[in-house]
């Protein structure tokens, strides 16, 4: 995905029976980015920030063909991409920001009450880790879990079986947790739906790991260039293009601000990309948990052999443990650039 500083107006509508806003983007000529950073322009409220802003978006079900004669409507597909790349695909999405917690809550609140079970697992992490609140609350950790689980959301699953099995916000109920750790594995009776499943979540997790770093690395250009841009100028030395504006200058100082808002701005995206890539492993070792547990529990008898059961599990094992890696590599790399 091209990373350009283009500035575009979207315009953000909550649909009554969608718990996403629907974004529509309207895009500028997209600015020359050796010309216009050669002074970096600062980046007006709301705009070209958008370009490293990571969201959860659903896109758009397709039409796919079938044979000569028959078309079907593809499922909606939920990805990560950027909050700008959400919005020129047609899209909808769910932002959380990490950098703000209590600001996230309330604006991830309308999202998770209308239905959407991406918002309400991030509610109900919010409320489980006391994110942004005095405490934890576990019992509405476990409303919002539950919420999104019954809907089939896999991370969901994961927490809730988690709550149950420490006993926290329910009683502790270890066939429960088995339950919704067996329902998050996405273990089959079928080997070949589960390989496959298995297969799309791994070039899907690629593809994400690969935005992430390549955002990660823009962050740290832009901030460069931001910092560059408002270094001070020695006293009588001329202005050159790039350099920090003149203090006595009510224009330069204009400017000086926007950058400083910029920065600001940038510096909150790697803060909360962080704390994302961070998050995701946390759940993930969640998972590696709940494999081990499930390994050890009584074989479900809908799922096949024992072997077959374990041949899938040590898959899904393998793959998670090589996610888990590659979210704290991401990590590292947005600490080094804060």
């Amino acid at each position: 995905m091209a990373m350009g500083f283009s500035v575009r107006s979207c315009l953000i509508v909550l649909l009554g029976g969608l718990s996403l806003g629907l974004v529509a983007c309207v895009g500028t000529p997209e600015r020359d980015s050796a010309a216009a950073l050669a002074g970096v322009k600062p980046i007006a409220p709301g705009q070209g920030i958008d370009d490293y802003v990571i969201v959860d978006c659903l896109l758009p079900g397709q039409i796919r063909q079938l044979g000569t004669r028959m078309t079907f409507m593809a499922p909606r597909r939920m990805v990560k991409s950027t909050k700008t790349d959400c919005g020129i695909r047609g899209g909808e999405f769910v932002l959380f920001d990490r950098s703000d917690y209590r600001g996230a809550l309330k604006e991830l609140m309308p999202k998770a009450q209308a239905g959407d079970p991406i918002a309400q697992t991030y509610v109900g992490e919010i409320y489980e880790k006391g994110l942004g609140l005095s405490a934890p609350d576990y019992t509405q950790a476990v409303v919002w879990y539950r919420k999104a689980a019954q809907q089939g959301h896999g991370p969901a699953q994961v927490d809730l079986g988690s709550l149950y099995e420490r006993g926290l916000g329910v009683p502790k109920d270890m066939p429960q947790a088995l339950q919704w750790y067996r329902l998050a594995s996405g273990l089959t009776e079928d080997r070949l739906i589960f390989e496959s499943t298995l297969k799309a979540q791994q070039a899907e997790f690629r593809r994400e790991i690969a935005l992430r770093n390549q955002v990660a690395a823009g962050l740290r250009k832009r901030i460069q260039r931001t910092k560059a841009a408002r270094a001070p100028v020695s006293p009588g030395a001329p202005k050159v293009s790039g350099s920090a504006p003149r203090a006595d200058s009510v224009s330069g100082q204009a400017e000086s601000r926007l950058l400083n808002s910029d920065l600001a701005q940038l510096q909150r995206q790697i803060v909360s990309q962080r704390l994302d890539a961070e998050s995701q492993a946390e759940r993930m070792r969640k998972e590696l948990h709940a494999v081990e547990l499930i390994k050890k529990g009584p074989l479900d008898a809908s799922l096949g052999s024992s072997s077959g059961k374990s041949a899938q599990l040590g898959k899904l094992e393998l793959v998670r443990n090589e996610q888990v890696r590659a979210l704290l590599d991401t990590s590292r790399r947005l600490s080094q650039v804060e």
